[in-house]
Protein backbone atom coordinates (compact mmCIF):
# COMPACT_ATOMS: atom_id res chain seq x y z
CA UNK A 1 0.00 0.00 0.00
CA UNK A 2 1.25 3.76 -0.54
CA UNK A 3 -0.21 6.63 0.29
CA UNK A 4 -2.29 7.99 -2.48
CA UNK A 5 -4.39 4.60 -1.98
CA UNK A 6 -5.36 5.42 1.77
CA UNK A 7 -8.47 6.67 1.06
CA UNK A 8 -9.88 3.25 -0.74
CA UNK A 9 -7.53 1.55 2.10
CA UNK A 10 -9.88 3.62 4.67
CA UNK A 11 -13.17 3.35 2.58
CA UNK A 12 -13.09 -0.60 2.48
CA UNK A 13 -12.57 -1.00 6.03
CA UNK A 14 -15.71 1.10 6.70
CA UNK A 15 -17.61 -0.74 4.28
CA UNK A 16 -17.15 -3.76 6.74
CA UNK A 17 -19.26 -2.28 9.16
CA UNK A 18 -22.14 -0.75 10.18
CA UNK A 19 -20.83 3.16 10.41
CA UNK A 20 -23.33 5.63 11.40
CA UNK A 21 -22.94 9.41 10.75
CA UNK A 22 -19.86 8.97 8.89
CA UNK A 23 -20.40 12.14 6.65
CA UNK A 24 -19.78 15.24 9.29
CA UNK A 25 -18.93 18.31 7.33
CA UNK A 26 -17.71 19.50 11.01
CA UNK A 27 -14.76 19.61 13.22
CA UNK A 28 -15.59 20.55 17.04
CA UNK A 29 -14.79 19.37 20.07
CA UNK A 30 -18.42 20.85 22.01
CA UNK A 31 -21.25 19.89 19.64
CA UNK A 32 -21.60 16.49 20.79
CA UNK A 33 -22.61 14.85 24.26
CA UNK A 34 -19.16 12.98 24.52
CA UNK A 35 -17.08 16.15 25.32
CA UNK A 36 -16.25 16.31 29.05
CA UNK A 37 -17.07 19.98 29.15
CA UNK A 38 -20.70 19.20 29.56
CA UNK A 39 -20.13 17.67 33.16
CA UNK A 40 -19.07 21.03 34.49
CA UNK A 41 -23.07 21.00 35.10
CA UNK A 42 -23.61 18.06 37.34
CA UNK A 43 -23.09 17.11 40.53
CA UNK A 44 -19.55 15.35 42.05
CA UNK A 45 -18.91 15.44 38.48
CA UNK A 46 -18.06 19.10 38.14
CA UNK A 47 -16.05 18.42 41.47
CA UNK A 48 -12.80 17.65 39.35
CA UNK A 49 -12.40 18.71 35.40
CA UNK A 50 -10.97 15.49 33.85
CA UNK A 51 -10.47 16.34 30.44
CA UNK A 52 -9.88 12.70 28.58
CA UNK A 53 -13.11 12.02 30.39
CA UNK A 54 -16.52 11.85 28.69
CA UNK A 55 -19.75 13.32 29.54
CA UNK A 56 -22.51 11.63 32.01
CA UNK A 57 -24.85 12.78 29.51
CA UNK A 58 -24.00 9.67 26.99
CA UNK A 59 -23.15 7.22 30.01
CA UNK A 60 -27.27 8.27 30.30
CA UNK A 61 -27.87 7.79 26.90
CA UNK A 62 -26.12 3.96 26.39
CA UNK A 63 -27.40 2.97 29.49
CA UNK A 64 -30.80 4.04 28.43
CA UNK A 65 -30.40 2.20 24.75
CA UNK A 66 -29.50 -0.78 26.05
CA UNK A 67 -33.13 -0.69 28.75
CA UNK A 68 -30.31 -1.12 32.12
CA UNK A 69 -32.10 -1.06 35.78
CA UNK A 70 -31.44 -1.44 38.82
CA UNK A 71 -30.32 -4.94 38.63
CA UNK A 72 -27.60 -4.46 36.35
CA UNK A 73 -24.08 -4.50 36.60
CA UNK A 74 -21.79 -2.34 35.10
CA UNK A 75 -18.11 -2.12 34.62
CA UNK A 76 -15.77 0.35 33.40
CA UNK A 77 -12.08 -0.89 32.92
CA UNK A 78 -10.52 2.27 31.91
CA UNK A 79 -12.57 4.00 34.80
CA UNK A 80 -10.63 7.59 34.79
CA UNK A 81 -12.59 10.02 37.00
CA UNK A 82 -15.19 7.58 37.41
CA UNK A 83 -17.99 9.28 35.05
CA UNK A 84 -19.41 5.70 34.35
CA UNK A 85 -19.65 4.17 37.99
CA UNK A 86 -21.19 7.45 39.41
CA UNK A 87 -24.15 7.51 36.69
CA UNK A 88 -24.78 4.48 37.91
CA UNK A 89 -24.69 4.60 41.59
CA UNK A 90 -27.27 7.65 41.35
CA UNK A 91 -29.17 5.22 39.02
CA UNK A 92 -28.73 2.80 42.11
CA UNK A 93 -26.81 0.34 39.72
CA UNK A 94 -23.78 -2.20 41.09
CA UNK A 95 -20.86 -0.80 38.96
CA UNK A 96 -16.62 -2.03 38.96
CA UNK A 97 -13.76 -0.05 37.75
CA UNK A 98 -10.37 -0.70 36.99
CA UNK A 99 -8.08 2.34 36.35
CA UNK A 100 -3.86 2.32 37.49
CA UNK A 101 -3.80 5.80 37.78
CA UNK A 102 -4.29 6.08 41.61
CA UNK A 103 -5.17 9.83 41.16
CA UNK A 104 -7.42 9.06 38.72
CA UNK A 105 -9.13 6.25 41.24
CA UNK A 106 -9.05 8.39 44.11
CA UNK A 107 -11.31 10.55 42.37
CA UNK A 108 -13.22 7.80 41.38
CA UNK A 109 -13.37 6.72 45.03
CA UNK A 110 -14.18 10.11 46.42
CA UNK A 111 -16.93 11.44 44.04
CA UNK A 112 -18.95 7.82 44.59
CA UNK A 113 -18.61 7.67 48.39
CA UNK A 114 -21.51 8.02 50.33
CA UNK A 115 -21.08 10.64 53.16
CA UNK A 116 -23.42 11.55 56.60
CA UNK A 117 -24.39 15.02 57.28
CA UNK A 118 -21.24 14.45 60.51
CA UNK A 119 -19.08 14.07 57.68
CA UNK A 120 -20.45 17.39 56.20
CA UNK A 121 -20.48 19.01 59.36
CA UNK A 122 -16.55 17.94 60.11
CA UNK A 123 -15.49 18.98 56.89
CA UNK A 124 -16.84 22.39 56.84
CA UNK A 125 -14.97 22.53 60.23
CA UNK A 126 -11.57 21.34 59.09
CA UNK A 127 -11.62 23.87 55.71
CA UNK A 128 -12.30 26.54 58.65
CA UNK A 129 -9.06 25.61 60.63
CA UNK A 130 -7.32 24.98 57.72
CA UNK A 131 -7.78 29.11 56.57
CA UNK A 132 -6.11 29.49 60.02
CA UNK A 133 -2.72 28.04 59.88
CA UNK A 134 0.22 29.46 60.03
CA UNK A 135 2.97 29.14 57.16
CA UNK A 136 5.92 27.82 58.41
CA UNK A 137 9.05 29.07 56.11
CA UNK A 138 11.57 25.76 57.23
CA UNK A 139 9.58 23.26 55.47
CA UNK A 140 11.20 20.94 53.59
CA UNK A 141 11.31 21.55 49.71
CA UNK A 142 10.81 18.91 47.33
CA UNK A 143 14.52 17.96 45.18
CA UNK A 144 12.65 18.07 42.10
CA UNK A 145 13.39 21.07 39.88
CA UNK A 146 10.28 19.77 37.83
CA UNK A 147 7.98 20.55 40.93
CA UNK A 148 9.72 23.48 42.05
CA UNK A 149 9.02 25.62 38.71
CA UNK A 150 5.33 24.59 39.32
CA UNK A 151 5.01 26.95 41.41
CA UNK A 152 5.81 30.29 42.75
CA UNK A 153 8.42 30.20 45.78
CA UNK A 154 5.47 31.67 47.81
CA UNK A 155 2.71 29.49 46.87
CA UNK A 156 5.21 26.22 46.85
CA UNK A 157 5.27 27.13 50.24
CA UNK A 158 1.75 27.54 50.99
CA UNK A 159 0.71 24.51 49.29
CA UNK A 160 3.74 22.48 50.86
CA UNK A 161 2.42 23.93 54.60
CA UNK A 162 -1.08 22.95 53.35
CA UNK A 163 -0.34 19.07 52.60
CA UNK A 164 1.62 18.37 56.04
CA UNK A 165 -1.77 20.05 58.03
CA UNK A 166 -3.61 17.81 56.07
CA UNK A 167 -1.68 14.56 55.95
CA UNK A 168 -1.25 14.88 59.96
CA UNK A 169 -5.04 15.00 60.08
CA UNK A 170 -6.73 11.60 61.84
CA UNK A 171 -8.07 9.55 59.26
CA UNK A 172 -11.53 10.17 58.71
CA UNK A 173 -13.98 10.96 55.87
CA UNK A 174 -14.07 14.53 55.92
CA UNK A 175 -10.09 14.75 56.03
CA UNK A 176 -10.89 12.79 52.75
CA UNK A 177 -12.98 15.10 51.19
CA UNK A 178 -10.46 18.34 52.55
CA UNK A 179 -7.63 16.80 50.77
CA UNK A 180 -10.10 16.49 47.55
CA UNK A 181 -10.87 19.74 47.44
CA UNK A 182 -7.31 20.64 47.59
CA UNK A 183 -5.84 18.53 45.35
CA UNK A 184 -8.14 19.51 42.96
CA UNK A 185 -7.18 22.75 43.32
CA UNK A 186 -3.42 22.49 42.57
CA UNK A 187 -3.68 23.45 38.68
CA UNK A 188 -5.35 26.66 39.52
CA UNK A 189 -2.58 28.01 41.87
CA UNK A 190 0.13 26.72 39.28
CA UNK A 191 2.47 28.66 36.69
CA UNK A 192 1.63 25.84 34.38
CA UNK A 193 -1.87 24.10 33.29
CA UNK A 194 -2.27 20.37 31.13
CA UNK A 195 -1.89 21.22 28.06
CA UNK A 196 -1.58 18.20 25.55
CA UNK A 197 1.73 15.65 27.06
CA UNK A 198 2.06 17.56 30.08
CA UNK A 199 2.30 20.99 31.38
CA UNK A 200 2.43 23.84 29.82
CA UNK A 201 3.85 27.48 31.21
CA UNK A 202 0.16 29.49 31.40
CA UNK A 203 -0.01 32.82 29.37
CA UNK A 204 -1.75 34.32 32.00
CA UNK A 205 -0.72 32.90 35.58
CA UNK A 206 -2.28 33.28 38.83
CA UNK A 207 -2.20 37.05 40.61
CA UNK A 208 -2.56 37.94 44.16
CA UNK A 209 -0.24 40.66 46.14
CA UNK A 210 2.76 39.91 48.14
CA UNK A 211 2.25 37.59 51.00
CA UNK A 212 -0.94 36.46 49.81
CA UNK A 213 -0.24 33.47 48.40
CA UNK A 214 -2.01 30.99 51.14
CA UNK A 215 -5.15 33.65 50.79
CA UNK A 216 -5.43 32.71 47.33
CA UNK A 217 -4.84 28.83 47.65
CA UNK A 218 -7.44 28.88 50.42
CA UNK A 219 -9.61 31.12 48.41
CA UNK A 220 -9.65 28.21 45.58
CA UNK A 221 -10.02 25.15 47.87
CA UNK A 222 -13.38 27.18 49.48
CA UNK A 223 -14.88 27.90 46.27
CA UNK A 224 -14.03 24.02 45.49
CA UNK A 225 -15.29 23.18 49.08
CA UNK A 226 -18.78 25.25 48.22
CA UNK A 227 -19.69 23.41 45.59
CA UNK A 228 -18.97 19.58 47.00
CA UNK A 229 -21.25 20.81 49.73
CA UNK A 230 -23.76 21.54 47.75
CA UNK A 231 -23.77 18.56 45.78
CA UNK A 232 -24.29 16.37 48.57
CA UNK A 233 -27.79 17.79 49.37
CA UNK A 234 -28.75 15.48 46.02
CA UNK A 235 -29.65 11.80 47.01
CA UNK A 236 -27.66 9.27 45.66
CA UNK A 237 -28.16 5.85 47.65
CA UNK A 238 -27.07 3.29 44.88
CA UNK A 239 -24.16 1.09 46.01
CA UNK A 240 -20.65 2.38 45.92
CA UNK A 241 -18.71 1.25 42.91
CA UNK A 242 -15.92 -1.56 43.61
CA UNK A 243 -12.90 0.40 42.72
CA UNK A 244 -9.31 -1.74 41.86
CA UNK A 245 -6.32 0.30 41.15
CA UNK A 246 -5.12 -2.06 38.55
CA UNK A 247 -5.02 -3.22 35.55
CA UNK A 248 -7.90 -4.07 33.28
CA UNK A 249 -6.01 -7.30 32.70
CA UNK A 250 -6.27 -8.69 36.44
CA UNK A 251 -10.14 -8.11 35.11
CA UNK A 252 -10.40 -11.98 35.22
CA UNK A 253 -9.17 -12.69 39.04
CA UNK A 254 -11.92 -10.02 39.95
CA UNK A 255 -14.93 -10.19 38.17
CA UNK A 256 -16.63 -13.73 37.72
CA UNK A 257 -17.61 -14.72 34.45
CA UNK A 258 -20.71 -14.27 32.24
CA UNK A 259 -21.84 -11.42 35.63
CA UNK A 260 -21.46 -8.09 33.72
CA UNK A 261 -24.31 -6.38 31.55
CA UNK A 262 -22.59 -3.88 30.20
CA UNK A 263 -19.16 -2.82 29.85
CA UNK A 264 -18.63 0.92 28.87
CA UNK A 265 -15.16 2.67 28.39
CA UNK A 266 -13.15 5.04 26.70
CA UNK A 267 -9.06 3.80 26.29
CA UNK A 268 -6.42 5.95 26.17
CA UNK A 269 -6.16 7.41 23.06
CA UNK A 270 -2.96 5.78 20.76
CA UNK A 271 -2.23 9.92 20.79
CA UNK A 272 1.41 9.31 22.47
CA UNK A 273 0.11 10.87 25.63
CA UNK A 274 1.34 9.89 28.76
CA UNK A 275 -0.82 10.51 31.36
CA UNK A 276 1.58 9.37 33.99
CA UNK A 277 3.12 13.06 32.90
CA UNK A 278 0.04 14.99 32.28
CA UNK A 279 -0.98 14.06 35.96
CA UNK A 280 2.14 14.06 37.90
CA UNK A 281 1.50 17.15 39.84
CA UNK A 282 -1.11 15.47 41.27
CA UNK A 283 0.43 12.48 41.93
CA UNK A 284 3.41 13.71 43.81
CA UNK A 285 1.75 16.63 45.41
CA UNK A 286 -1.29 13.44 46.69
CA UNK A 287 1.90 11.24 47.87
CA UNK A 288 1.31 8.38 45.46
CA UNK A 289 4.83 8.96 43.60
CA UNK A 290 7.57 10.06 45.17
CA UNK A 291 10.44 9.27 42.16
CA UNK A 292 10.28 8.76 39.21
CA UNK A 293 10.77 5.15 39.59
CA UNK A 294 7.11 5.33 41.12
CA UNK A 295 6.22 7.12 37.84
CA UNK A 296 7.72 4.24 35.95
CA UNK A 297 6.39 1.98 37.62
CA UNK A 298 2.47 2.96 37.27
CA UNK A 299 3.64 3.73 33.46
CA UNK A 300 4.36 0.18 33.07
CA UNK A 301 0.86 -1.17 33.78
CA UNK A 302 -0.81 1.24 31.51
CA UNK A 303 -2.26 0.65 28.07
CA UNK A 304 0.93 1.08 25.71
CA UNK A 305 -0.74 4.22 24.12
CA UNK A 306 2.71 6.26 24.22
CA UNK A 307 5.88 6.20 23.21
CA UNK A 308 8.13 7.16 26.63
CA UNK A 309 8.63 4.15 27.87
CA UNK A 310 9.63 0.59 27.20
CA UNK A 311 8.02 -2.26 28.31
CA UNK A 312 8.93 -6.05 28.63
CA UNK A 313 6.98 -8.37 25.70
CA UNK A 314 3.83 -8.66 26.69
CA UNK A 315 0.37 -10.44 25.17
CA UNK A 316 2.95 -11.58 22.07
CA UNK A 317 1.43 -13.16 18.56
CA UNK A 318 -0.83 -10.01 18.26
CA UNK A 319 -1.48 -9.67 14.72
CA UNK A 320 -4.04 -7.54 12.86
CA UNK A 321 -3.10 -7.42 9.24
CA UNK A 322 -4.32 -4.92 7.99
CA UNK A 323 -2.59 -3.13 10.77
CA UNK A 324 0.60 -5.22 10.60
CA UNK A 325 0.96 -5.62 6.72
CA UNK A 326 -0.61 -1.97 6.21
CA UNK A 327 -0.22 0.55 7.98
CA UNK A 328 3.20 -0.35 10.20
CA UNK A 329 4.88 -0.73 6.78
CA UNK A 330 3.57 2.51 5.01
CA UNK A 331 4.00 4.41 8.51
CA UNK A 332 8.26 3.47 8.67
CA UNK A 333 8.74 4.84 5.46
CA UNK A 334 7.92 8.18 6.88
CA UNK A 335 9.78 10.44 8.65
CA UNK A 336 8.37 10.37 12.35
CA UNK A 337 9.01 12.58 14.93
CA UNK A 338 9.88 8.97 16.65
CA UNK A 339 10.47 5.69 15.34
CA UNK A 340 8.74 4.10 18.46
CA UNK A 341 5.42 5.12 16.78
CA UNK A 342 4.98 1.56 15.10
CA UNK A 343 5.88 -0.60 18.23
CA UNK A 344 3.81 1.71 20.35
CA UNK A 345 0.67 1.12 17.85
CA UNK A 346 1.27 -2.50 17.85
CA UNK A 347 1.48 -2.85 21.56
CA UNK A 348 -1.55 -1.08 21.83
CA UNK A 349 -3.47 -2.99 20.21
CA UNK A 350 -2.00 -6.01 21.29
CA UNK A 351 -3.12 -4.51 25.11
CA UNK A 352 -6.70 -3.61 23.80
CA UNK A 353 -7.05 -7.20 22.53
CA UNK A 354 -5.99 -8.72 25.43
CA UNK A 355 -8.73 -6.59 27.67
CA UNK A 356 -11.42 -6.91 25.26
CA UNK A 357 -10.78 -11.29 25.90
CA UNK A 358 -11.39 -10.53 29.50
CA UNK A 359 -14.24 -8.04 29.32
CA UNK A 360 -15.62 -10.51 26.51
CA UNK A 361 -15.52 -13.41 29.43
CA UNK A 362 -17.28 -11.40 32.08
CA UNK A 363 -19.84 -10.19 29.80
CA UNK A 364 -23.18 -12.26 30.22
CA UNK A 365 -24.20 -14.08 27.03
CA UNK A 366 -26.68 -11.01 25.39
CA UNK A 367 -24.54 -8.50 27.45
CA UNK A 368 -23.20 -5.35 25.50
CA UNK A 369 -19.58 -3.32 25.14
CA UNK A 370 -19.72 0.27 24.29
CA UNK A 371 -16.07 1.63 23.73
CA UNK A 372 -15.60 5.43 23.18
CA UNK A 373 -12.47 6.08 21.13
CA UNK A 374 -10.50 8.38 18.51
CA UNK A 375 -9.11 7.88 15.53
CA UNK A 376 -4.94 9.46 15.67
CA UNK A 377 -2.81 10.64 12.86
CA UNK A 378 1.08 10.71 11.90
CA UNK A 379 2.64 11.33 9.12
CA UNK A 380 -0.80 12.19 7.54
CA UNK A 381 -1.48 8.68 8.11
CA UNK A 382 -4.73 8.16 10.22
CA UNK A 383 -5.01 5.31 12.60
CA UNK A 384 -8.36 4.26 12.21
CA UNK A 385 -8.53 2.70 15.59
CA UNK A 386 -12.62 2.62 16.10
CA UNK A 387 -12.44 0.22 12.90
CA UNK A 388 -9.28 -1.86 14.10
CA UNK A 389 -11.09 -2.14 17.72
CA UNK A 390 -14.31 -3.71 15.60
CA UNK A 391 -11.90 -6.13 13.95
CA UNK A 392 -10.11 -7.33 17.43
CA UNK A 393 -13.53 -7.63 18.99
CA UNK A 394 -15.10 -9.44 16.12
CA UNK A 395 -12.01 -12.00 15.99
CA UNK A 396 -12.63 -12.74 19.85
CA UNK A 397 -16.01 -13.97 19.06
CA UNK A 398 -18.03 -10.28 19.27
CA UNK A 399 -21.01 -9.23 17.34
CA UNK A 400 -20.60 -5.47 16.43
CA UNK A 401 -23.03 -3.97 15.88
CA UNK A 402 -22.76 -0.25 14.99
CA UNK A 403 -19.66 1.99 14.95
CA UNK A 404 -21.50 5.34 15.70
CA UNK A 405 -19.22 8.46 14.68
CA UNK A 406 -20.00 11.43 17.17
CA UNK A 407 -17.41 14.28 16.05
CA UNK A 408 -14.95 15.04 13.42
CA UNK A 409 -11.70 16.01 15.45
CA UNK A 410 -8.99 18.59 15.20
CA UNK A 411 -5.32 17.09 15.23
CA UNK A 412 -2.46 19.71 15.21
CA UNK A 413 -2.25 22.45 12.88
CA UNK A 414 0.58 20.51 10.42
CA UNK A 415 -1.15 16.91 11.11
CA UNK A 416 -4.76 18.81 9.80
CA UNK A 417 -3.04 19.81 6.98
CA UNK A 418 -1.46 16.67 6.27
CA UNK A 419 -4.90 14.45 6.51
CA UNK A 420 -6.73 16.48 4.05
CA UNK A 421 -7.95 14.10 1.46
CA UNK A 422 -8.46 11.26 4.22
CA UNK A 423 -10.02 14.11 7.06
CA UNK A 424 -13.56 12.59 7.34
CA UNK A 425 -11.74 9.57 8.91
CA UNK A 426 -10.19 11.91 11.39
CA UNK A 427 -13.36 11.09 14.13
CA UNK A 428 -14.32 10.16 17.66
CA UNK A 429 -16.49 7.12 17.64
CA UNK A 430 -18.61 4.60 19.94
CA UNK A 431 -17.99 1.22 19.28
CA UNK A 432 -20.80 -0.76 19.90
CA UNK A 433 -20.29 -4.94 20.64
CA UNK A 434 -22.70 -7.73 21.67
CA UNK A 435 -21.73 -10.97 22.87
Amino acid sequence: MDYNSLPDFYAALDAKYNVTNNELNSATYTNVDCNFVYSAKYARHRWFNYKEGFSPILVEKIFDEYKLNKSSVVCDPFCGAGTTLAVAKAKGMKSIGFEVNPFAAFITKAKTEDYSKADMEEFEKLLQKLSTIEIAANIELPENEYLCRIFESEMLLSQLNIRKYINELPESKPKELLFFAWICTLEECALYRKAGNGLKVKRRPPTYDKGCAFKFAMECISKKAASMIEDFSIEDNGPIPQVYVESVTTMEKNVAKNTLDLVLFSPPYANCFDYTKIYYLELWFAGFVNSTSDQKNIRMKSLRSHCHATWPERYTGFNLPELNDQIIPLLRQQKLWTNRIPDMLNGYFADIEEALRQIYDSLKNGGHCAIVVSNSAYAGIVIPTDVFLAMIAEKIGFKVQEIAVERLIITSSQQYKKTEHVRKYLRESIVKLEK
